[in-house]
């Protein structure tokens, strides 16, 4: 007979960080703290013009993952939602400095892979909105290029993150990625 699988530690700490468990969040935090560093390492490598640090990027995500009472089943969900959440915080970030300086536009801060010939956005601001009206059009079709092209997980992981099959999320990116360009060359 086969014994059940047991959760792992971090599925474990995040149960508890959940419930309000004294003590969880640090211990999570102390577990996951490395691999939250490279996620955020690998977000502002992508950056032109860095405005924050590894170590202020991560504080940043965890200060708004705790501030939600969302529920991780896993580790990977975990993980997915902290790049998701990076990625927010530079987009904002973005949106914030191009607010600030508005007879000087920022750069693109992003390298997204659209279409074949399709320019790279040229406006952090404006692919954030574009990436906005994806998400009211089809929730899902914006967490696949969310997670495939923001957050930098597979194909496979993505499916894995999102429940749902591989080709499904083939679809959903090409799909993501020709609408978005059509938007982004108006």
């Amino acid at each position: 007979m086969e014994m059940p699988h047991a959760p792992s530690p971090i599925t474990e700490l995040l149960a508890a960080w959940h419930c309000g468990q004294m003590g969880a969040g640090d211990a999570l935090a102390d577990e996951v703290y490395a691999e939250l560093r490279r996620l955020a390492s690998r977000h502002l490598a992508r950056e032109h013009d860095r405005a924050l640090q590894t170590t202020e990027l991560v504080h940043e995500a965890w200060i708004r993952m705790s501030g939600d009472s969302l529920r991780f089943p896993s580790r990977r969900h975990f993980f997915a939602f902290a790049a998701l959440q990076m990625q927010r915080l530079l987009i904002d970030l973005a949106r914030t400095r191009q607010r600030e300086h508005l007879s000087d536009p920022v750069s693109a801060t992003l390298t997204v892979h659209l279409v074949d010939n399709a320019p790279q956005p040229a406006d952090v601001a404006g692919f954030a909105c574009a990436l906005e009206q994806l998400s009211r059009l089809d929730v899902r079709k914006s967490q696949v290029f969310a997670l495939a092209e923001l957050a930098g997980f597979d194909i496979a992981e993505t499916a894995e993150l999102l429940e749902i099959s591989v080709a499904t999320v083939q679809r959903d990116l090409r799909f993501s990625k020709v609408w978005l360009a059509a938007r982004l060359t108006c």
